[in-house]
C-alpha cells in the first residue's frame, strides 16, 4: 500500500497541532494529546482519501477525532473543544476555498466550482462527523 502521506508531513501535523494547543491555552501537560488528535487527522484524511472520496475520508477522520477528543476531555476533566480544534485544524478546506476564489477571479468557472463544491462536501462532512461523534461520545455535561 502506497503512502499518501510521509514522517514530514506527520512531523508537520505534530508541530501543528502543539502550536494551535499554544494558540487554544491548552495546559503543556495536555499538548501531546493535541498532537496526537493532529496527526490522527493528518494520516486518516490522507489514507482513506487515496480509496474513498475525500468528503467521505474526511468524515471518518473528523468522527474519530471528535470521538477520542471525547474521551480525552473526560479523562483529563477539560473540555473537549480543547483537543478538538487543534485535530480539526487540518481537515478544515482552506486550499480549497483559496483555490476556487483563485480559479473564479482568473475566469476558470468550470475548476472554481468543482473546488468550490468539493469545499462544501468537506466542510458538511466535517459538522456532521463532529455531531454524531458528539452524539455517539457525549460530554460529560450530558451523563
Amino acid at each position: 500500500m502506497h503512502l499518501a502521506i510521509t514522517p514530514f508531513d506527520l512531523l508537520i501535523a505534530a508541530i501543528g497541532g502543539g502550536c494551535f494547543g499554544i494558540i487554544f491555552r491548552i495546559p503543556p501537560k495536555y499538548l501531546i494529546h493535541a498532537t496526537v488528535l493532529a496527526m490522527i487527522a493528518k494520516l486518516g484524511a490522507a489514507q482513506i482519501s487515496e480509496s474513498a472520496h475525500v468528503g467521505f475520508a474526511t468524515f471518518v477522520s473528523a468522527f474519530v477525532v471528535g470521538s477520542i477528543s471525547h474521551i480525552f476531555a473526560r479523562l483529563t476533566g477539560k473540555p473537549a473543544q480543547a483537543f478538538l480544534i487543534p485535530g480539526v485544524m487540518f481537515l478544515v478546506p482552506g486550499t480549497s476555498i483559496y483555490k476556487a476564489f483563485a480559479g473564479a477571479m482568473s475566469a476558470d468557472y468550470q475548476s472554481a466550482m468543482a473546488l468550490l463544491v468539493q469545499a462544501i462536501v468537506v466542510t458538511a462532512s466535517i459538522s456532521f462527523a463532529l455531531l454524531l461523534a458528539n452524539w455517539i461520545v457525549p460530554s460529560r455535561r450530558t451523563l
